[in-house]
C-alpha cells in the first residue's frame, strides 16, 4: 500500500530548515500519523531516514526527497530553487 502525504506551502513556510524534528516534511508527518515522534533525516546527500517513533518510513523516490531537503535547507541561497509543494509517497 502507498501512503501520500501532502508537503505543503504552509509546512515549507512555518518548517525550520535544518532541524530533523521541525522542517516541512516533519511537520506533515507529524499531522498525518498524529505524533510530534518523527525524525528526517539526510545523510550525505545520498540517504533519506524518516522515522516515526522507532519505525523507518519505506519512501519511493528518494531522490526527489533528497532534492527537495536540499532545496528547503538552501532556500535563503539565491542560485537553489524555491522548495515547491509535493505529496510524499510512502510505502506501507
Amino acid at each position: 500500500m502507498i501512503r501520500l502525504i501532502d508537503i505543503t506551502q504552509d509546512d515549507i513556510i512555518n518548517g525550520v530548515q535544518g532541524d530533523c524534528e521541525k522542517c516541512a516534511i516533519a511537520r506533515a508527518l507529524k499531522r498525518e500519523y498524529k505524533t510530534n515522534d518523527v525524525e528526517v533525516l539526510a545523510q550525505d546527500g545520498e540517504d533519506v531516514s524518516l522515522c516515526v517513533g522507532k519505525n523507518q518510513l519505506n519512501v519511493r523516490y528518494e531522490n526527489d526527497v533528497l532534492d527537495f531537503i536540499d532545496c528547503y535547507d538552501n532556500m535563503d541561497d539565491m542560485d537553489i530553487p524555491s522548495p515547491k509543494p509535493f505529496k510524499l509517497q510512502i510505502n506501507e
